[in-house]
């Protein structure tokens, strides 16, 4: 529509301008009234002077919005009522401004909401630019450093000339652990960088987080379940010893004479309450020391010896440990390893066992189960991460009980010695890996190695 209103206007003073030549020409030739030619040929200079005019009001205008457009001007708006040669360029103009208008103000919402991300989150975050001025220090960082103002980043020297120094020669992606002392307090810094570019300068973006205080937590957390296991299940063996050792005390010695009495001096009954009373202190002692043997097992596993293993033999060694077990108490085994060729860079040996251990957790839940099965699946992620999981049809697993089944020596079974899992997620961690649960009553029990 507002094409047509331009191009109709050119027209019109094209047309109006041919018709007035061409009137001055026929009066100038065919009549005696060169006057009025006169008038008409003046009307028609001032005709083409009007079209001019009005071509360039158009570039004019068009030239005020190319030049607002580069200046990011958009605080004016056209009005067509007052350039009613224009209603294409006003039409246009108020669109774009509306448009740019809209951008900015998604642009300074987004400015606005990153900014108090920055401001809240709780990693302390310090930007620098090409010239090691620093750019942005969040609450986090200030409240870590206790410095008020950073300015340049060699005024960290102040704070700590190895932080400085770690932080100068950080390249991007890499991360590395820092002690800092600040006000008595040490610190064990997570330092990390990312190098970016934004608007053709160069930034550095480095994070500071202290992990001293979480590990302290989590350590004082497992310390403190540790030692609730470790005092239940060493009173469970002393009180017994305590008790019978007193009454193999009483029973050796005189009550009336407080004179040590002959074991020939015994009759049938007591001789055997002493032998029994010894069996059991006996049988007592012997478990608390395979208790403290368990126990030195977790702390002394071997370290692991990495080579290229294919997945797919592994789960056959598995399922070759376990094919007769599986066949007497008719439990279906499935298995699938995707690709066919993947392979991974693990100990086999400790790998192996911590699915033994899986497997045999999986033939203990699927005892009163009908229909038993244990699935062994290895794969690979979108995100490209290795896992291989292993999944039995059984009752499940308690979520109260979930959060604590990979404490030392917790565990649910009569004999069981609570070690198993434990150790499993030790030699997971040390293939820098993790071990994890899923499980639910009508679903059974989901253990996943994430590789």
């Amino acid at each position: 529509m507002h094409y047509s209103t331009f191009r109709l206007q050119v027209i019109f003073r094209l047309l109006l301008i041919i018709g007035l030549g061409y009137t001055a020409i026929y009066v100038l030739t065919e009549t005696h009234f060169w006057l009025v030619s006169f008038w008409v040929i003046l009307a028609a200079v001032i005709s083409v002077v009007e079209l001019l005019r009005y071509i360039e009001r158009s570039h004019r205008e068009l030239e005020n919005l190319v030049t607002a457009i580069y200046q990011g001007d958009f605080t004016n708006t056209y009005h067509q009522q007052k350039y009613k040669s224009s209603e294409l360029l006003a039409y246009s103009y108020n669109r774009l401004v509306g448009t740019y208008q809209q951008l900015r103000q998604e642009k300074e919402s987004n400015h606005q909401y990153l900014q108090n991300v920055v401001e809240h989150v709780s990693v302390a975050l310090i930007g620098v630019n090409q010239q090691e001025e620093v750019t942005l220090v969040n609450p986090a960082a200030k409240q870590l450093l206790q410095y008020p103002v950073i300015r340049h980043l060699s005024d960290i020297k102040s704070i700590d000339k190895n932080l400085h120094q770690c932080i100068d020669q950080l390249e991007a992606g890499q991360r590395v652990m820092v002690k800092l002392v600040r006000n008595g307090r040490l610190m064990q810094l997570a330092v990390q960088a990312s190098e970016f570019y934004l608007q053709g300068t160069y930034y550095k973006l480095i994070s500071l987080q202290d992990l001293r205080r979480e590990l302290e937590e989590q350590e004082l957390a497992s310390w403190q379940k540790l030692i609730r296991v470790l005092t239940h299940e060493i009173m469970n063996s002393v009180i017994p010893i305590a008790n019978l050792s007193g009454m193999v005390r009483q029973n050796l010695l005189q009550t009336q004479q407080s004179t040590t009495l002959q074991l020939q001096s015994l009759d049938e009954e007591e001789s055997q309450d002493l032998l029994e009373s010894l069996k059991v202190i006996e049988d007592r002692s012997q478990g608390l020391a395979n208790f403290v043997k368990a126990y030195r097992s977790i702390t002394q596993v071997a370290q692991p010896h990495f080579r290229e293993v294919k997945v797919a033999d592994l789960v056959q060694r598995v399922y070759g440990l376990f094919a007769t077990t599986l066949e007497e108490q008719g439990i279906q085994w499935y298995q699938q390893v995707s690709p066919d060729t993947l392979t991974l860079t693990l100990d086999l040996e400790l790998i192996e066992q911590v699915l033994i251990n899986l497997v045999k957790n999986a033939l203990e839940a699927l005892k009163e189960t009908h229909h038993p099965s244990i699935s062994l699946s290895a794969y690979r992620t979108k995100g490209n991460e290795r896992v291989i999981e292993l999944h039995d049809n059984g009752s499940g697993i308690p979520s109260e009980i979930a959060e604590q089944i990979f404490i030392p020596f917790f565990t649910t079974k009569p004999y069981g010695s609570g070690i198993g899992l434990s150790l499993s997620q030790q030699i997971m961690r040390m293939h820098q890996g993790a071990i994890s649960v899923h499980s639910s009553p009508n679903d059974g029990t989901t253990f996943i190695l994430h590789l």
